[in-house]
């Protein structure tokens, strides 16, 4: 029987995870309100075990400054255990076959950022998180995998945002992957 906290280490740890990486991201945004805006955006993301994930995207707009910050500690599944506290829910059907599902809520009482996510028993991948965060702003994201070599890595993203003021859907692609290569602590440094 599994509990939360074996879930989370389990998909931290996965023996298919590489020690570290770096990848091309592309991630395209589209609004589904006014003003309609599509954003493109082209950078690197960087992840280096246990918990360090960065995500530098080349000409931000302004407006999305947060972006690239935000997306990276969302998806920093290494961190969830020492950021959150985690209950198992009951499991759900994904795709054909039964997933894990995990409620994320904060450790801290500054945050009142709350998560659903959907993990793959057999891979230990997250394929889903459903998060509602502070002011209003809930994101679904669901994600598959591809195998480089030995190790099993993101390949693309779907995202749904939804604020107050504005709503927009995504896709990012991961690609172009260096395995267990060493990340300058710089990187990390400028999140």
């Amino acid at each position: 029987m599994q509990n939360a906290q074996n879930v989370m280490t389990n998909v931290a740890d996965s023996t298919r995870a590489p020690r570290s990486f770096e990848a091309t991201t592309q991630l395209q945004l589209k609004q589904r309100s006014f003003p309609f805006k599509k954003v493109a955006l082209s950078g690197t993301s960087y992840f280096e075990a246990p918990n360090r994930l960065a995500v530098h995207f080349s000409k931000v707009p302004r407006y999305m400054s947060g972006l690239p910050k935000a997306y990276a500690t969302l998806l920093n599944v290494g961190a969830w255990p020492q950021e959150y506290d985690a209950t198992l829910l009951p499991p759900q059907s994904v795709n054909g076959h039964t997933d894990l599902a995990l409620q994320l809520t904060p450790k801290s009482s500054q945050s009142t950022d709350r998560g659903v996510v959907l993990v793959n028993p057999v891979s230990w991948t997250v394929e889903q998180v459903n998060w509602n965060l502070s002011g209003g702003v809930t994101l679904t994201m669901t994600e598959a995998y591809t195998d480089v070599g030995e190790y099993r890595v993101p390949s693309s993203q779907s995202l749904s945002i939804h604020t107050p003021y504005a709503t927009a859907d995504g896709n990012a692609t991961l690609q172009n992957y260096a395995l267990n290569v060493p990340i300058d602590n710089e990187i990390f440094a400028q999140e």
